[in-house]
């Protein structure tokens, strides 16, 4: 995977990098935001929970991909996206267990 620097801008009332780059992957498929992560953070040496990944886009038929980023300067403040489904189903589980519990306490031994 070779990386090209297209656009660096320093934003400093957010106190962040905004890099936007082309990224070339010849051998395989697109990369995983994961996997360009891990490239920037050791790029710029920074810790990875630092490096923020916007998107990941490829043309249909090219081995090219245009990658938009924000490397911070302290470990940035943002929520990650849940799925609403798996968010109710998580506190659907929860209160099952719950139940289960409270029937297994009030059961005689």
């Amino acid at each position: 995977m070779e990386m090209k620097i297209l656009e660096e801008k320093e934003n400093q009332l957010l106190g962040r990098k905004e890099i936007r780059m082309e990224l070339n992957h010849l051998a395989g498929a697109t990369p995983s935001k994961a996997n360009v992560m891990k490239e920037l953070a050791t790029k710029y040496n920074v810790p990875e929970d630092y490096v923020v990944i916007d998107y990941i886009f490829t043309s249909k038929g090219l081995a090219s991909s245009e990658v938009k980023a924000k490397i911070y300067k302290e470990k940035p403040k943002i929520k990650q996206k849940k799925n609403k489904a798996k968010e109710a189903k998580e506190t659907k589980e929860a209160k099952t267990e719950e139940k289960k519990s409270e029937a297994q306490a009030s059961k005689p031994a």
